[in-house]
């Protein structure tokens, strides 16, 4: 089941020897990741989100390392098959069109991506090099620096909230996955937020069974969607901060909370920046890339 990965001359976009990366590596001052979750529905505000994210790079003239989803990757019903149409539709046609977000996806599932072929999901990496889910359940890591790098665990979290299909080994696998990582900062992702004040709200369960493991093993942040909003939030009684970003595809109203350190309605994604000395700094943007507020852990 643990899959994991170690990134280094693809993520830079590199063709050149060891040397020249270990050198690019120690110019770098901070590794950018954009987070996007609940978008492919081949609308109108996923289209704008998708040119929103290339506007943000050509503005900041960097691409991001990678793109992270938080799940709900395919409307309504997830996907067939690795030559389900909706893979042009929905994802090729909308963010392969700009340059500036060519570039690798890590993804893990929603639970509208359970009412498909979750396997198909996980095939398509073979079929589409940008594509990155190894497994249902994966963990790779990233390098900041030559000294510092990002740890990103990827959990399905449809089965833990429905006690199915080896929800209790996959929360052992959390368990020792994150234990056995090196990384300097380590993150973890699933569809379903812990924190929100949002539509769902909190999880009790996931607040009973993962924010212990995060805790644990000295997470910083654990990143969702599910929300169709972008929330950033720091509870007094977490060891990590969380980040809600469901708005890539569709939106609805929610609100802010005691512990709302970044919040914005009506589509769009996050900036998630790393440092050469492990401050995560995490932006959200609108729809059009512009910043509107930022947290930092």
């Amino acid at each position: 089941m643990i899959r994991r990965h170690f990134l280094t001359t693809a993520l830079l976009g590199l063709t050149l020897g060891p040397r020249a990366v270990a050198t690019a590596l120690q110019q770098r001052t901070a590794l950018s990741i954009y987070v996007i979750g609940d978008w492919g529905t081949g609308g109108s505000l996923q289209r704008k989100v998708a040119s929103g994210m290339a506007h943000r790079a050509r503005k900041l003239g960097e691409s991001p390392a990678i793109i992270l989803s938080t799940g709900d990757n395919i409307y309504p019903n997830g996907v067939m098959s690795v030559e389900d149409p909706q893979w042009a539709s929905k994802f090729t046609s909308v963010y392969g069109v700009h340059d500036m977000i060519n570039v690798p996806w890590w993804a893990i599932l929603g639970n509208h991506d359970h009412r498909g072929d979750v396997d198909a999901q996980v095939a398509y990496s073979k079929r589409n090099p940008k594509w990155h889910m190894p497994s249902r359940t994966w963990s790779t890591t990233l390098p900041v620096t030559s000294s510092t790098s990002l740890g990103i665990t990827g959990i399905d979290t449809t089965p833990l909230l429905q006690k199915k299909d080896g929800w209790k080994q996959q929360l052992q696998w959390l368990d020792e996955t994150l234990a056995a990582s090196s990384a300097t900062v380590k993150i973890v992702t699933g569809h379903h937020p812990m924190r929100s004040y949002g539509h769902y709200g909190d999880s009790a369960f996931l607040i009973t069974h993962v924010k212990p493991l995060l805790d644990k093993h000295k997470v910083r942040l654990y990143a969702s969607g599910h929300d169709h909003d972008l929330q950033a939030i720091k509870h007094p009684s977490d060891a990590f901060g969380c980040l809600i970003s469901g708005a890539g595809g569709g939106t609805r109203p929610s609100k802010r909370g005691e512990h709302t350190k970044a919040f914005l309605e009506g589509g769009g994604f996050a900036d998630l920046r790393v440092t050469a000395t492990g401050v995560i700094t995490v932006t959200i943007c609108d729809a059009d890339g512009n910043d509107r507020e930022t947290m930092t852990l």
